[in-house]
């Protein structure tokens, strides 16, 4: 079985290098809605089935480069983020990047979603794509959930493409041993 790993295109919204944490919010929730800027990527041929988040930025970018059956599901959504604390301060994006994912592995009250619940959506729908009877599935997802469906898809014996944050618009392929 191979599984391709796309993560939707480009969002087209500036971002500042630094933001309070209501900015930070406020930036998020943009993203979440913005569109999305197209490359050039299409992959029609090789794939038998797509599954989808079901965000607007990702399901844009599915069929796009997809034009076959398309599974919508919010499974794969992305990892929702908020700030950890609240500042007037402004600091530099990545550190509130940092200090998101370090409140979402700890299961921190801050965040929207913490690890437990992020990993158990994704394994259920990875249970899903792995007793479909198709060889070459298709995920269209997210920078976090895409992180956790790799190494999710490595501790079931796939080998494919190494990547800490995937790039938009870029296929990663995972095959089983």
């Amino acid at each position: 079985m191979r599984i391709g790993l796309v993560r939707h295109f480009k969002v087209d919204l500036k971002k500042n290098r630094f933001m309070t944490s209501k900015q930070y919010n406020e930036y998020m929730k943009k993203y979440d809605v913005s569109e999305v800027i197209p490359n050039e990527l299409v992959i029609d041929e090789e794939w038998d089935t797509c599954y989808c988040s079901s965000m607007s930025r990702a399901i844009t970018t599915a069929k796009t480069i997809y034009h076959g059956e398309t599974i919508i599901t919010e499974k794969l959504v992305e990892i929702p983020a908020s700030a950890l604390l609240n500042m007037r301060i402004p600091i530099p994006y990545h550190v509130w990047a940092l200090l998101h994912r370090f409140a979402w592995i700890r299961n921190h009250t801050s965040q929207p979603e913490g690890r437990k619940l992020t990993l158990k959506r994704i394994n259920e729908i990875i249970d899903i794509i792995l007793s479909e009877k198709s060889e070459n599935i298709l995920i269209v997802s997210h920078a976090g959930t895409l992180y956790e469906i790799k190494k999710i898809l490595r501790q079931r014996g796939f080998v494919g493409e190494k990547f800490l944050k995937a790039r938009n618009g870029k296929l990663y392929i995972f095959q089983n041993k």
